[in-house]
């Protein structure tokens, strides 16, 4: 799968309402990423689920429940809802963000991304999916499927709002 797959209104906002405020009070948020680069270049990020390991099983659960409605959504073909890595990055303007491919070293993965702020407007606020350079506007409750060996990244954030994006690696069919 080269490509990318929107889903559309998978979910109800309020439920990316509710996990968009639960991640916002954690303090397990960390500045890992992206890998060897310089503190400036990096972003917040907060695992949920990393190595198939549960970090927050609260989050876990409702994390859960959307990836079941983005499998639901997407007519069960392209990925099984086991979840390799969930996670919530945040992201602003004063951050570009890096071009980038993720599980270079497994052919069986594919990622799911949201944005779960409702207030986001991607028309007026930036921040859609590039992906093989080619630009996706995601509105919230929209989810997209890809392929992420292929170089992808976040298009540049025009506004100093934070944008909360939650993220999946998950096995693909």
């Amino acid at each position: 799968m080269n490509m990318v797959k929107i889903v559309r209104n998978v979910c109800h906002q309020s439920v990316l309402d509710f996990i968009f405020e639960t991640a916002a009070r954690r303090e397990a948020w960390h500045w890992k990423f992206p890998m060897g680069a310089a503190f400036d270049k990096k972003h917040a990020k907060l695992d949920i689920v990393e190595d198939g390991k549960i970090k927050d099983a609260f989050l876990a659960g409702l994390a859960s429940s959307v990836l079941l409605q983005v499998w639901e959504a997407s007519n069960r073909e392209l990925f099984i809802p086991e979840i390799f890595y969930a996670g919530v990055a945040i992201k602003d303007k004063h951050r570009k963000d890096n071009v980038h491919v993720d599980d270079a070293n497994r052919q069986d993965t594919i990622k799911i991304m949201g944005i779960l702020n409702s207030d986001w407007d991607p028309n007026t606020m930036g921040g859609g999916f590039m992906h093989g350079g080619v630009i996706h506007k995601l509105n919230p409750t929209d989810f997209c499927i890809f392929d992420p060996r292929t170089p992808h990244a976040a298009e540049d954030i025009i506004c100093d709002h934070k944008r909360f994006a939650m993220d999946f690696s998950v096995k693909k069919t």
